[in-house]
């Protein structure tokens, strides 16, 4: 049974890679400390071409070195009005050497397009952490930009 499911979610993630679009995104993430924040200050962010996830990349330097990650996958998005757009879909975090954090979140943003290459957005993410409290309810927020390209 086991072996079934890994090759179920092998076949689905081949799918999902080989139909996600060809774009690249760039950019950079803040954290909304007054919400909660990322698990780190500032991210980079990136879309990788034929992925389906939107990652976040930080790093804190200096006496508390720490390292975050954060992947999240617009499962829904849909125009409101013009070039102003809503997101919404399930992600990951993860925050390493200290404070070692491992939890899911559910990004919902705005974005808007300003030129057809810029993206500006703002989030809030209600997060449930798994490790080290189980669970343990937040919530995140950030703000930033993309530039976006066809490859």
């Amino acid at each position: 049974m086991k072996k079934v499911v890994i090759i179920a979610a092998v076949l689905l993630l081949a799918v999902t890679f080989t139909t996600a679009a060809d774009t690249l995104g760039v950019g950079g993430a803040f954290s909304l400390s007054a919400v909660g924040g990322l698990p780190n200050s500032v991210l980079l962010s990136l879309k990788l071409p034929q992925t389906p996830f939107l990652f976040g990349l930080g790093a804190q330097l200096g006496d508390n070195f720490n390292v975050a990650i954060t992947a999240d996958w617009w499962l829904f998005t849909t125009g409101l009005a013009g070039a102003l757009s809503l997101y919404v879909g399930p992600g990951l975090y993860v925050a390493v050497p200290e404070p070692f954090q491992l939890g899911a979140r559910i990004p919902v943003g705005i974005n808007i397009y300003p030129i057809p290459v810029l993206e500006l957005f703002l989030e809030v993410a209600p997060t449930i952490e798994f490790i080290p409290n189980i669970p343990d309810f937040g919530l995140q927020g950030a703000f930033g930009f993309r530039f976006w390209f066809d490859v």
